[in-house]
């Protein structure tokens, strides 16, 4: 059975007040790094500016296990993913640590719904490393938000990509939010035509 691998944080859902409140505790963390922290963000991810700031992965996931997760159910998502569930394995991909993953997924309702999680706690390294993409298999589909973190190394492999929140140029497909994954999955999704 094929997978549909997923991003979570601004993949499976968006929540702005959780982001500005992750990023809230990572200032105050800095301190008087926070202008090179700025500098450093124009050009690699969150996790890549803090390991060059010299703040390792474990420090990363303890600040974020005290960030207030406050996520409600979402009944369309998980209507979604009943239905996915039929077809495919879903999987969820995240830098985000395995606390955050799973109570992010509880709150979210779809915790039952997902057949494997991992985190980059599982890696000792942070997406977009290869290592990190074991478990995507030619024909699999992933989904993110960030092409070059989340889609690239898959669809090296011969995964289908979708990249979500607009559009990209070098994803397969391209969706406005999550939900309109139903659209391009309804009957079938025809490995062979991209």
């Amino acid at each position: 059975m094929s997978k549909i691998i997923f991003d979570l944080d601004d993949t499976l859902y968006v929540s702005d007040e959780l982001r500005s409140n992750r990023e809230k505790v990572i200032l105050d963390f800095l301190g008087d790094k926070v202008g090179e922290y700025f500098e450093l963000k124009k050009e690699n991810s969150t996790m890549k500016s803090l390991e060059i700031l010299g703040i390792s992965n474990l420090e990363f996931f303890e600040l974020m296990g005290n960030v207030t997760i406050n996520l409600n159910q979402d009944l369309k998502l998980i209507s979604l993913l009943e239905k996915l569930k039929d077809d495919y394995k879903l999987v969820v991909l995240s830098n985000s640590s395995k606390f955050c993953i799973k109570e992010t997924l509880v709150q979210l309702g779809i915790f039952n719904l997902i057949d494997s999680y991992y985190s980059a706690q599982d890696f000792g390294k942070i997406k977009p490393c290869e290592e990190c993409f074991f478990m995507v298999d030619k024909g699999d589909i992933c989904v993110g938000n960030n092409f070059k973190k989340d889609l690239e190394i898959p669809k090296q492999k011969g995964a289908i990509t979708i990249f979500v929140g607009g559009f990209h140029k070098d994803a397969d497909k391209s969706i406005k939010n999550i939900y309109e994954l139903k659209n391009i999955l309804k009957g079938g999704y025809d490995k062979n035509e991209y």
